[in-house]
């Protein structure tokens, strides 16, 4: 029985921060080793949005703090996009606190079970 080598997740990370990016980006890098490849790293709202439609990444992690980023559309965007992906919101200034969102489709028996109990996963 032969194992079906598995693709990396991909993962962009946006922020118009030079030290925020590279720091997320060296982090991620040794922690998920060849599991994870970033596919990008936009600087501003139009590059997000277009990396989100070329890259189709698995992960977006965004710099909640940065002011060049429309969260609202950006988060708008990602409601309105059909492919599983999450979203991670990171602050730099609120330490402690980080919010995923997670776009994926369920069959209906995976979200009667998901409506039952949906801390079990």
């Amino acid at each position: 029985m032969t194992n079906a080598p598995t693709q990396p997740r991909r993962v962009l990370i946006v922020s118009a921060n030079p030290l925020f990016r590279e720091g997320l980006r060296k982090m991620y890098a040794e922690r998920w080793g060849g599991k994870a490849s970033i596919v990008g790293t936009p600087t501003s709202m139009t590059e997000a949005l277009l990396s989100l439609e070329t890259h189709q990444p698995d992960l977006v992690i965004v710099d909640y703090d940065d002011k060049t980023i429309n969260r609202d559309e950006f988060m708008n965007s990602f409601v309105t996009g059909k492919a599983p992906m999450q979203v991670m919101l990171v602050s730099l200034k609120e330490s402690g606190h980080v919010v995923v969102y997670d776009r994926r489709t369920l069959t209906s028996a995976q979200a009667e079970d998901w409506l039952n109990d949906p801390w079990s996963e």
